[in-house]
């Protein structure tokens, strides 16, 4: 375990054992499995990046004591593998701080108190499906009608797609649509500290059917007031936070936007396939299935009968 790593470990084993924490507890608040925690406390293992950042955000002040920081942050909307790559992670950071500079004039570092902490709102799935279906009311959509949100207009919210984008230099254009493609989908920046205005920033590299839903799942973000994540470079490596309750918020209610829930359930009923669910209102199979399970009619998809036996 490297002097840094080392560190963390002691410092957080430090600060739990004095408030009184179990492995489990301190689990639950920093969002890092039990397992993988005990295992980094018993020196079985180290941190990997979004971890490293996840606990040094729990440490708060303590971490000055132990010569602990980030060297650099910026805080966004990031929609990306669980795991991405520490390169991917520093090329966003770099295209978050020239997207910002390009589009508010301003440096994308936000001060380190910028509200990435503040704690998850529990939204229940009908909850979820109430809001897409009032958003496609207010929108003027009937039940069977498609959306296309690339002819949304979110005031405030300036789209750039990674492939027309101006701004970013050609380095950071070639990492991204190349060896970190499918890596990442888009990342949103907000442009000044009130948080509204922003630049969506979209990997225009992936199926036409993905973008749809990456870019109404960050538009969600947005307009749910979801907190930043913190992409930081820490001990020489790039990371980030993820929460995956706001995360599946996110994608659920982008989701239920795009296949909404009783045009949906007709088409299962009538046995339409995915494939022709799919093709009616412009997404993925894969999204169609997504959406047909989280509804509760997967049987009904596949056509399992379910008889009560003879007694």
């Amino acid at each position: 375990m490297e002097e840094f790593e080392a560190k963390l470990v002691s410092a957080v084993r430090e600060k739990r054992e004095r408030e009184g924490l179990s492995i489990r507890a301190l689990s639950g608040i920093v969002g890092i499995s039990f397992s993988t925690l005990a295992r980094i406390e018993r020196g079985e293992g180290s941190p990997d990046n979004n971890s490293k950042i996840r606990l040094l955000e729990w440490l708060g002040p303590d971490a000055d004591e132990y010569e602990l920081a980030f060297d650099r942050v910026a805080f966004v909307h990031f929609r990306a593998g669980k795991n991405a790559s520490s390169g991917t992670v520093q090329t966003l950071l770099r295209a978050a701080v020239r997207l910002r500079q390009h589009h508010a004039g301003g440096d994308a570092s936000e001060p380190s108190n910028a509200p990435t902490d503040a704690e998850a709102i529990s939204i229940s799935k009908e909850e979820l499906e109430h809001t897409a279906d009032g958003f496609r009311m207010d929108l003027g959509l009937k039940k069977n009608d498609p959306l296309d949100p690339f002819f949304l207009v979110v005031d405030s919210v300036t789209v750039e797609r990674l492939s027309g984008s101006s701004c970013i230099d050609e380095r950071t254009k070639d990492t991204l649509a190349g060896p970190s493609r499918n890596e990442w989908s888009a990342m949103s920046i907000p442009l000044n500290a009130a948080q509204d205005s922003w630049v969506v920033f979209l990997n225009d590299y992936h199926t036409v059917e993905r973008q749809r839903v990456t870019l109404l799942e960050e538009y969600w973000h947005i307009l749910s007031g979801h907190k930043l994540t913190k992409i930081a470079k820490i001990a020489g490596s790039f990371g980030r936070t993820y929460d995956s309750a706001e995360e599946h918020d996110a994608y659920f209610l982008a989701s239920a936007t795009l296949l909404p829930r009783d045009a949906v359930k007709s088409m299962v009923l009538d046995g339409r396939s995915a494939a022709d669910i799919a093709s009616a209102f412009g997404t993925s199979p894969e999204l169609v299935e997504y959406r047909i399970k989280r509804l509760g009619l997967w049987r009904e998809h596949i056509g399992k009968k379910v008889v009560l036996a003879a007694r």
